[in-house]
């Protein structure tokens, strides 16, 4: 289905995406290393932006992660299953408790997030005050990309339970 291959670009995207993330974020703490234990020098900056950075590789690679199914599964009972079984399974898994739990945080993640830019909230983990609302942004987006991945999964388990085996 050309919507599938739509739905794997944007997760393939979003991953690589992430994945660059890693070079901003090395650069901080190698930075906040030298600074504070060479130069005795701390930064008011380098452990919000190490965190953020992290939060926003972590949380943006999770359609990535689906994509390429590297998510964590408990396989005790997925893996004696037939291949039907497992493409039922997953059906189920994604239709009753993954998309629900998924629309949920994308929904709390939006009103959290329009909070944090409606009252300007200021980061208090150190001194340096930086604006919440584009880190709170990153929640419902990465849960919407989640989500949408999941949808696709969901698809390829429906058409596999059709077929009889799993795709």
């Amino acid at each position: 289905m050309r919507i599938l291959k739509y739905i794997d670009k944007i997760s393939e995207w979003s991953g690589i995406v992430a994945a660059w993330l890693i070079i901003p974020l090395t650069a901080v703490i190698v930075n906040e290393v030298v600074k504070r234990y060479v130069f005795n020098s701390p930064t008011k900056w380098g452990y919000d932006t190490s965190w953020m950075l992290y939060s926003a590789l972590f949380a943006l690679g999770g359609a990535y992660v689906l994509l390429h199914k590297r998510h964590v599964r408990i396989d005790i009972v997925y893996n004696v299953l037939p291949p039907r079984g497992k493409a039922i399974f997953d059906m189920l898994f994604y239709l009753v408790i993954f998309l629900p739990v998924v629309a949920l945080m994308t929904r709390e993640g939006i009103r959290f997030a329009i909070a944090a830019w409606a009252v300007n909230e200021k980061l208090s983990t150190t001194i340096w005050f930086f604006p919440a609302g584009p880190v709170k942004t990153i929640i419902p987006i990465s849960f919407f990309l989640l989500g949408l991945q999941g949808l696709a999964e969901l698809i390829r388990s429906i058409i596999a339970v059709k077929k009889g085996a799993k795709s």
